[in-house]
């Protein structure tokens, strides 16, 4: 079979023993369906998937696929024209006054681990992953140096154009459950927050100077590295999921009619001295989640060609301001979530459960 973007992304080209767990279990049952579908539409609409991406998508490189298959669905609902000449990097987005290019990276957990079975499942195995946050930093970072060795603006059709690196972590069950923060810290050598005599947790502009991370150190401050001039910006996002892909496709109608899909988490609490996210609870509608909802454009100050603001003007972006940082926030600050389908019919039973999983969680923690 010829792969390609008239290719199906789930008429198995490897035998079953070869395919990634996730792969498999998207792959089958009425609950997912909408999720095949958007998928399906979304890489036909890219034409720019390389041709090896099937059968990367149905084995090992399942994660870093459905990563790419999120921003390519993301930087075309931003109203970028999306395409990828020459294979390298994998996006070329284009607009009336700007193009630039986008190159996709994940850190990965090695091989085709089995996916969690259940959200308590996955919740035990958030708790059992690292708390170190610079863990998470070091992971990052050999993703961006392995993407920056790659020296993209060497290419004749990328010389003197913005590049930008999105990145998301998928190297265990908690990856996608840590927040942008220890990214930002690495990428600008700034500790953010530490921890007063009282015990209060305050905003600070000191340097990290190195990140400890479990088995590997590493120095803080990547955009200041020569390596990253050339990099004008790094992406983060912790939705480019298949959890993603059945929400937004139920949102669309697409799907069986007879399943919905819940959403929990938490997120910012906008309320006067709140201190701590609040949870929330909410069945998927149309119009109410967006592809950008979640997504970070963290810019690099000492860029040789820097990315314009304006082309995200839809998604929160961060800069250098002197001695600190600008957030500029746009939209819902979701901290974690997590998805559940269920039968329309059994939406009663199904709110029970969240409810009892959110308050077994804070219970444990």
């Amino acid at each position: 079979m010829t792969e390609g973007s008239s290719a199906s992304l789930f008429k198995a080209i490897v035998d079953e023993p070869a395919q990634h767990p996730s792969f498999r279990e998207l792959s089958v049952g009425p609950e997912r369906s909408g999720a095949r579908t958007l998928m399906q539409q979304t890489y036909e609409q890219w034409g720019g998937a390389d041709p090896h991406f099937v059968r990367e998508f149905q084995t090992a490189g399942f994660d870093a696929r459905v990563f790419e298959l999120y921003l390519a669905a993301t930087l075309r609902s931003l109203g970028w024209t999306v395409g990828c000449e020459g294979g390298r990097p994998d996006f070329h987005c284009r607009g009336p006054d700007l193009e630039f290019y986008v190159e996709a990276g994940t850190a990965n957990s090695p091989g085709n681990p089995e996916p969690v079975a259940t959200p308590q499942e996955y919740l035990r195995g958030f708790r059992s992953q690292t708390q170190n946050r610079d863990e998470v930093a070091v992971r990052f970072g050999s993703v961006l140096q392995s993407k920056a060795n790659m020296r993209y603006q060497d290419l004749p059709h990328v010389a003197g154009k913005p590049i930008v690196l999105a990145v998301q972590a998928f190297f265990g069950p908690g990856a996608l459950l840590h927040n942008e923060l220890p990214l930002v810290r690495y990428l600008y050598d700034m500790a953010l927050i530490e921890v007063d005599s009282a015990g209060a947790a305050v905003p600070t502009d000191a340097t990290v100077g190195c990140h400890v991370g479990d088995t590997k150190t590493i120095p803080s401050g990547w955009f200041k590295d020569s390596d990253a001039a050339h990099i004008s910006a790094v992406m983060w996002s912790n939705t480019g999921t298949v959890g993603k892909f059945n929400r937004m496709a139920s949102g669309l109608g697409l799907g069986s009619p007879d399943w919905e899909i819940h959403r929990f988490g938490s997120e910012f609490d906008p309320r006067p001295g709140a201190t701590e996210p609040m949870p929330f609870i909410e069945r998927v509608e149309p119009g109410r989640e967006v592809w950008e909802e979640g997504l970070v454009i963290m810019h690099n100050p000492d860029a040789n060609v820097p990315l314009p603001a304006s082309a995200f003007p839809a998604v929160t972006q961060i800069h250098r301001a002197g001695t600190g940082l600008s957030f500029d926030f746009v939209g819902r600050q979701i901290y974690e979530q997590m998805s559940m389908p269920n039968l329309v019919s059994a939406r009663a039973e199904a709110l029970t459960w969240i409810h009892k999983l959110l308050n077994a969680d804070e219970e444990d923690g």
